[in-house]
């Protein structure tokens, strides 16, 4: 609720109209953010900052890139928008924390060191595979799906466009988010490799595809709503296999607790 609340502040009118359709997609931001913080080994400032960055990039500014590149935004209804998401992740991240951050003590996972080389080649075969998985996955919905060709028409971006956003933009950003969540939780490689995805699925395509806006018409949203919920799943999964790190040793730290204190009766 006060996510809606907020939204409309901001001027966005709407939020009241599909008051239930935002809920449901809040509860999904609000449940990956939430295990996120309590398996993250991190507390304080820097997990706001690591949930502020996971939300606004995945959430707000990969999304809106690339709704600007295919003119379903325009220019000020994309930087609109950017700020919104900022303002709404800057707001909301350390809510978050506040609400789901319940340890005292934390557990330092030390990661083994890699060389250059190694991280080198591990991006650079993420960053292609990504723009792979982008492709196919397009190239999918439009064979399924075609009335979305009728959506696109005149709107597809040139290839250069399409291609470099996704190499040297959405694809970093993905990976940089990827890396910031296998440093920073405390669970084993494989609930790392399923909340990347997931993350990446539901805050980075389902969950904002839920409530009904006047840029998708509902087809254009469900159809997307597969086609990314499946690819980013997939893609966060190959992520985390590919660029995990052997962890060398657990340091108990504490920090204060940052959760609202519980009361004995």
């Amino acid at each position: 609720m006060l996510y809606m609340l907020f939204n409309m502040l901001l001027g966005q009118t709407s939020a009241i109209d599909n008051l239930l359709w935002g809920v449901l997609s809040n509860y999904l931001v609000a449940f990956l953010l939430g295990y996120y913080i309590m398996s993250s080994s991190l507390g304080g400032i820097r997990l706001s900052i690591s949930v502020f960055l996971i939300y606004f990039l995945i959430g707000h500014f990969n999304i809106l890139i690339e709704a600007y590149i295919f003119n379903v935004s325009s220019r000020q209804e994309t930087a609109l928008e950017i700020i919104r998401g900022f303002l709404i992740s800057v707001t909301f991240a350390p809510l978050y924390v506040y609400i789901f951050r319940t340890k005292i003590v934390q557990e330092a996972v030390i990661f083994s060191k890699r060389s250059f080389i190694g991280w080198f080649w591990r991006i650079l075969v993420a960053d292609i595979l990504y723009l792979l998985l982008y492709i196919i996955a397009g190239l999918v919905l439009t064979i399924v799906y075609p009335q979305l060709l009728q959506f696109y028409e005149g709107k597809i971006p040139p290839f250069d466009v399409l291609i470099n956003t996704q190499l040297f933009i959405r694809g970093f950003i993905f990976i940089s988010i990827a890396l910031l969540m296998l440093q920073t939780l405390n669970i084993s490689v494989v609930k790392k490799a399923i909340l990347i995805g997931l993350t990446f699925a539901i805050l980075g395509g389902i969950a904002p595809l839920i409530p009904p806006n006047d840029l998708m018409p509902a087809y254009v949203r469900l159809g997307h709503g597969f086609e990314v919920g499946i690819s980013n799943f997939i893609y966060g999964i190959l992520l985390a296999i590919l660029l995990r790190s052997k962890s060398i040793q657990k340091i108990e730290i504490h920090s204060e607790l940052i959760s609202a204190p519980s009361s004995n009766v």
